[in-house]
């Protein structure tokens, strides 16, 4: 899928979707071919076509303004797990400092929505006679879980949202946003299409694709988001052994471009680096490189100074005894700890850790997608062109986490230690399984920690916190991690910013979205 999202040819939006243009690659990005205008009168009735329409739905998704970069910048750093240093109006989401008319709110929306439209147009227009059915599945069904996936970050970021699923209708074009739960219920039932459509595997150049098990996945994580303990369980249950965990000694193949898409991976945005690089284009070879760089990558290598991750983090690995994943997500003066190219820690990081430490900070630094298994400092390119880690957006690991929480949450304590224990006693990890006899208290306390050690730094610390309503805890103005004494310091204590309820569980709406439609309203608090 790589070769495919890169080297198709990609849907170009215009007008809100009504007319896409399918370009031709070429060696040079700027020399292509517009030929092949294709209006929604004649789009869908040929495989090649919906093909290259699927694989321009999800440019937008791997691109510089989402994924590729913009929601790490704004929003995924948010959680406790990251003391940023402040960069100006580039860090002051990510430090809860920020408001409407500052970066990064903008581009994510607009990158989903245009996602969302590709998607709706492939929905509405796809033939399903001039297409065989099981091209059509398979290629409609991708349109149906994009479009979920596009849906469940919006709602997750920005709140009640307008709610699109037809082709723009030109003469009603201010539409009004939906509630939460009308979102939610739109992405679950786009899903189990997606889950009834797609294939459970592919192989090739599609390999990498959603499947149905990435669709069911996605799906109980909805419900789990949702407080639906039994749906949510009942969901995730199905997959239990239709994937399964890397041995400990490869826990570091979730993160680098070693082993992708292997058998803990249930669904990871593919990504490649490459050196035709147009910051934020929507042009074929021009995107998808892990320009998250610049935000993993330590203080000393990124251009916008990046961060440190909080002591609380390493205390838990090393409370736990928790060496293989605290390897594979942590550097720090350890024993054994290296940097790029498998430096020895204290000579790679000669020039970060006077950062951190300048900064009255311990010099603990990200490993998980900092581009530390491409080479050394110097073969990785500072803005991340070259990085072509795959994100891994579901693991098998995070499906059984969230069916253990489900299962503790819906009664089943005993058996939701079970499924913490699948993940602790990976092979090879050496770590001690918890005791399955604990109350639903400290199981639920037992799971908070499985998580923040297993999937430290892949994206999913601040919405859990928020679910969980811990946030204000350990984000606010009194932290927990400082009081508890696993820090010395607040979470956030580069920026001195601060979370507060009632407004920083969401980003702000775009002030260019509120100038365009007064039918929106901005969240609350801002």
């Amino acid at each position: 899928m790589k070769k495919l999202m890169n080297l198709k040819s990609v849907v170009s939006l215009l007008t809100l979707a009504l007319v896409f243009v399918v370009v031709a690659c070429s060696d040079d990005v700027l020399d292509q071919q517009n030929n092949n205008a294709t209006s929604t009168a004649n789009f869908g009735t040929s495989v090649e076509q919906v093909e290259a329409a699927v694989n321009g739905a999800f440019h937008p998704i791997t691109g510089t303004f989402f994924w590729g970069r913009i929601v790490h910048t704004g929003a995924l750093l948010r959680s406790d797990e990251f003391n940023i240093f402040p960069f100006g109006s580039n860090t002051a989401m990510s430090t809860f400092q920020g408001n409407p008319g500052d970066r990064w709110a903008t581009e994510p929306w607009q990158e989903l929505y245009k996602s969302i439209a590709r998607c709706n147009n492939i929905i509405v227009n796809t033939s399903t006679t001039a297409i065989p059915t099981a091209d059509y599945n398979a290629l409609v069904g991708q349109a149906y879980f994009l479009r979920a996936f596009d849906y469940w970050y919006l709602v997750n970021l920005y709140g009640n949202v307008p709610l699109i699923t037809d082709l723009p209708d030109l003469d009603n074009l201010l539409v009004n946003q939906a509630t939460m739960q009308e979102v939610w219920t739109q992405i679950i039932a786009d899903l189990e299409m997606a889950e009834q459509m797609l294939p459970s595997s592919w192989s090739g150049e599609n390999l990498g694709r959603p499947t149905s098990g990435a669709a069911r996945a996605l799906k109980g994580k909805s419900y789990l988001y949702m407080g639906d303990w039994s749906n949510a369980h009942q969901t995730l249950d199905d997959l239990v052994g239709q994937y399964s965990l890397l041995p400990a000694a490869q826990f570091g193949d979730n993160f680098t471009t070693t082993n992708e898409n292997n058998s803990e991976s249930v669904f990871e945005l593919q990504f490649l680096g490459q050196a035709n690089f147009v910051w934020g284009s929507d042009i074929p070879q021009t995107g998808t490189m892990g320009n998250y760089h610049i935000d993993y990558a330590p203080p000393a290598k990124s251009p916008d100074q990046s961060h440190v991750v909080n002591p609380w983090l390493r205390a838990l690995f090393e409370a736990n005894g928790d060496t293989f994943r605290r390897n594979e997500t942590l550097a720090y003066d350890y024993t054994g700890a290296t940097g790029y190219g498998g430096l020895p820690f204290n000579t790679d990081f000669v020039d970060d850790i006077p950062v951190a430490t300048d900064a009255n900070v311990e010099p603990i630094f990200s490993k998980k997608y900092s581009g530390m298994d491409l080479g050394t400092r110097g073969e990785v390119d500072f803005l991340g062109t070259n990085v072509g880690n795959n994100w891994r957006v579901i693991r098998y690991a995070d499906v059984l986490l969230m069916l253990a929480e489900a299962l503790n949450e819906d009664g089943m304590t005993m058996s939701a230690g079970n499924y913490v224990n699948m993940v602790r006693e990976r092979a090879g990890s050496g770590l001690t399984p918890i005791s399955t006899a604990l109350s639903q208290a400290d199981m639920r306390q037992a799971i908070i920690d499985e998580r923040a050690m297993e999937l430290a730094g892949e994206g999913h610390r601040f919405f859990d916190l928020v679910r969980w309503n811990l946030a204000d805890d350990y984000l606010g103005q009194t932290s927990l991690h400082v009081t508890n004494g696993s820090q010395t310091y607040h979470p956030k204590s580069l920026s001195g910013g601060t979370y507060q309820t009632s407004k920083h569980e969401l980003i702000w709406i775009p002030n260019s979205e509120l100038d365009a439609n007064p039918n929106l309203t901005q969240n609350p608090g801002y």
